[in-house]
């Protein structure tokens, strides 16, 4: 009797993490560390919406902006736009993530070609590679 409860038991474990959602590490706010200017802050919210904040000489500059990110992929897919504003308006950034570790991370963009639809994902991580590192409330 004691056997078939426990089994019971470990069967409804199982269930359950099988039937819940995959992990999504980039979720929440991140800041960016090192020598990285300006300062940036992601806010990377489940629904498919990101809020960017560029610290900037004259004040923060927010965004909100819909991000697509692809965990299958090594290096993970991280792409955002298309962008409204900016130097980047009308283009999506093409990115490469690679996860540090549960509260950090590397990333690395190129912006698509708004004229022909073009997108360009680095190939590798560069020189313009940006480090950022979960913030804790």
């Amino acid at each position: 009797m004691i056997r078939g409860a426990r089994f019971a038991l470990l069967a409804s474990a199982a269930l359950t993490l099988a039937c819940q959602e995959p992990p999504q590490p980039l979720l929440g706010e991140w800041v960016s560390v090192g020598s990285a200017r300006p300062a940036m802050t992601y806010i990377f919210e489940g629904d498919g919406r990101s809020t960017w904040i560029l610290d900037l000489p004259q004040g923060p500059d927010t965004v909100v902006i819909d991000y697509r990110v692809d965990y299958a992929r090594t290096p993970i897919h991280l792409n955002v736009g298309p962008w409204s504003t900016g130097p980047v308006a009308g283009q999506t950034l093409f990115g490469i993530v690679e996860l540090l570790g549960p509260d950090r991370f590397r990333v690395d963009f190129e912006p698509g070609d708004p004229d022909t639809g073009a997108m360009e994902r680095p190939g590798e991580f560069s020189s313009q590679t940006v480090t950022f590192v979960r913030m804790r409330n």
